[in-house]
Order: structure tokens, then sequence, then C-alpha cells
């Protein structure tokens, strides 16, 4: 029996859990208001605002595959569209405790929405078409990542109140979730047998776990480019913000590639070419000391990114006869753990190595991601190909 293909419509709803993802960056902007309302509140606290949200998702990024097994699929996704929406509560009322109250709560709903951006389209969505729409998701989060921030930035002009007030877009997202996403239909064949089972494989914690690492590698990019800009007078902080937005043109660019090109042409080697852009990316920042270099740098790490996030995504998918909620959520789970884990890692690196520089962590990750990619693409070119001890459910 042919599996059924869906629409215009179908694949909206479920760009739009995508987009809702990027929510997290709506009061980004309004930190700074909110410390000047709450002098006597340490900036520590008022930081937490921000990670709150990044640490729940380690948590709650594991239990949508979980929830599956008693309810449905998008009784799950309201569940954790009512916990995002409770992160409006600070626009109307209380101090500082309601505001990371609701950040643990809008965090614990973010975390569970996570893998539905990923596992909806592997459920609803198959072969070149799945993997387009794997692309189109990581676009549509930079676009959405760029005018969550924007508007957040725009109503906090007015008060710090005002940008909690962005989360009223979670309804129209919730009405279209519930009208034009459809529940995926469950089968009745031996593959999906084995699949309901959960069973994970030990592929996906390896892809998992080297998926960590190479983020607490990856990520001090987004925590270090402005500090190291402006301490080496190579650009000020709007500057810094500039490059930030040249990577997510070039994530754009290079995930609206991935499904129709860019997979098609490197096949299996996409992996080492994501992987090979950061790299190349860390090697430009630490080679040179010119803003121009630094723009270009901010472009090959979008595009290195653009590649690796769909990628990654797929391969995790297909190492399990799991539900794709469960396998994603291990892969976002440990993903957000090693980006939270990276300044703390690669300072005790830095610190051993005695490698002091502003750009002493950059230095590490060039070193260590271009090794992981020349070893990627010797294991890859060299190694056997087997067949995985399972199928995917068709």
């Amino acid at each position: 029996m042919d599996e059924k293909k869906y629409g215009l419509t179908v694949k909206i709803a479920v760009l739009t859990l995508a987009a809702m993802l990027y929510t997290t960056s709506m009061t980004t902007p309004a930190l700074g208001e909110i410390a000047k309302a709450f002098p006597n509140v340490s900036p520590t606290v008022v930081k937490q605002i921000s990670t709150i949200p990044s640490l729940m998702m380690i948590i709650f990024s594991l239990v949508p595959g979980q929830l599956e097994r008693f309810i449905s699929k998008k009784s799950v996704i309201y569940l954790a569209l009512i916990l995002s929406f409770m992160g409006i509560l600070p626009a109307f009322f209380g101090g500082m405790t309601l505001i990371l109250v609701s950040r643990i709560l809008f965090g614990a709903g973010h975390g569970m929405l996570f893998p539905y951006a990923a596992s909806m389209i592997a459920y609803l969505f198959e072969g070149e078409e799945r993997n387009a729409l794997m692309g189109y998701k990581t676009s549509v989060g930079a676009v959405s990542g760029i005018v969550f921030q924007m508007l957040g930035g725009i109503l906090a002009m007015y008060s710090w109140r005002y940008a909690f007030l962005g989360f009223l877009l979670i309804i129209p997202s919730c009405l279209m979730i519930m009208f034009m996403l459809p529940e995926p239909e469950k089968k009745s064949n031996t593959a999906e047998k084995v699949v309901s089972k959960g069973k994970v494989s030990i592929n996906t914690y390896i892809i998992a776990v080297l998926n960590m690492l190479l983020n607490v590698l990856t990520f001090s990019f987004m925590t270090n480019v402005s500090i190291v800009m402006v301490s080496g007078k190579v650009g000020n902080a709007a500057q810094a913000g500039f490059v930030l937005t040249l990577f997510t043109v070039g994530s754009f660019i290079a995930s609206m590639m991935y499904g129709r090109i860019i997979s098609k042409i490197f096949k299996k080697f996409t992996i080492v070419l994501a992987v090979g852009l950061y790299g190349l990316s860390f090697l430009l920042l630490v080679s040179v000391n010119t803003y121009s270099m630094f723009c270009v740098a901010g472009i090959i790490y979008g595009l290195g990114f653009g590649t690796f996030n769909p990628e990654i995504v797929i391969k995790v998918i297909k190492s399990s006869p799991a539900p794709a909620a469960i396998s994603t959520g291990i892969l976002f789970a440990l993903q957000g753990l090693g980006q939270f884990l990276s300044p703390f890692v690669l300072t005790a690196i830095t610190k051993m190595l005695r490698i002091s520089s502003v750009k002493a962590a950059w230095n590490v990750s060039a070193v260590c991601v271009l090794g992981a990619a020349i070893i990627l693409c010797l294991v890859l070119a060299f190694g056997k190909s087997e067949k995985p001890p399972f199928t995917e459910a068709k």
C-alpha cells in the first residue's frame, strides 16, 4: 500500500513546530531592561532567564517519547504548547520569582516540543521529501530566530513586560497545528510493531554522544564571538551581532539547499562536509583578525550548521527502530548538555594546555573539529558498509 502524500497545508503546519522552537529568543533583548527594573537582583540571576529553557530542554526533550506510549502525538504537542504559553505570565504581573517560574514552565514545554520539530517530519514524510523538509525546518528556524528577536527588541523598547507578549504567537500556531496537522497513522505491519516497542539501538547513543562532543567544541563560536571581537578590537557589539546575522544567513542558504542539492551530491559524505565547514570557520577565526574575515567565517559556520543540523537528525532517526520522538529526544537532550558544558570544558582544556589568549577556546576547537572531519572522511571512505540491523517502518 502506497504511503499517503500530504500537501502544502500539512507541510506548513509541520514547519510551524520548527518556528515555535525559537520563541525562546524573544526575551533575550529585554534582559538589559529587566536588570534595570530589578537593580537588587544579581546579574547572574537575570542571565538565568535565558539559560533556564536550555537546561529544561536537557530533561524534557526525553519526555515525549515516553508519553507517546499513553497518549497521541498531537496530545503531547498540545501539552508542550500549553506549557510554553505559560511564558507569557510576566507580561501582566509578578516579579523576578514569577519570571523564573514562568521560564521553568516555558522551558519544559520548549523541551517537549523540540523532538517533534524533526520527528513529525519523519512520521509523515519519506525519502527525498523528508530530506527537503528537514532542511526547510532549519531554514524556518533561522528566519524565526531573527524575527522573534527583533520583535522582542521592539516590544522591550516600550516595557520589559511587553517582550513577554510575543508568546501570544503560540495561539495561532496551536490553531494551525490543531486543524492542519494530521495525527500520524498507526500501521499494523511487523516493522511498526517493532518500532512501537521503542528499543533504542546503541548506534543512537553513539551518534548522540558524538554530537554532544561536537557541540562542546562548536558552540564556542556563539559564546565567544562578541567577546573576541570587542576585546581584540576587531569590532564592536553591533558588528558582532552582524557576524551572528551572517551565520543565520549561511544557515538558511545551506538548509534550503540540503534536501534537493547538498545531500544528493555528497551522499554519505554530507556529514564530512558539514564538520569540515565548521572546522574551516574556526581555522579562519584563529588565523585572521579583521572584521571582513570574521564575517566570512560567520557565513561558513552557518553553512556548516545548515548542512549538519538536518543531516544529524536524519542519521539519528535512521539509527534506531525506536519512535523518532525517542531518538531525537536523546539527540537534543545530549546536544543541550554539550552546549551548556561547552564553556566549562573548553576553559578546563585551555588551562590544562596553558593557552591563555582570548581565542584559546577556538584554537582547541579548530584542531579538534578539523581532526574529526578528517577521521570521519577516512572512516566513511575505507570502512565497511554494513546494512543496518533494522528497517524503517513503511
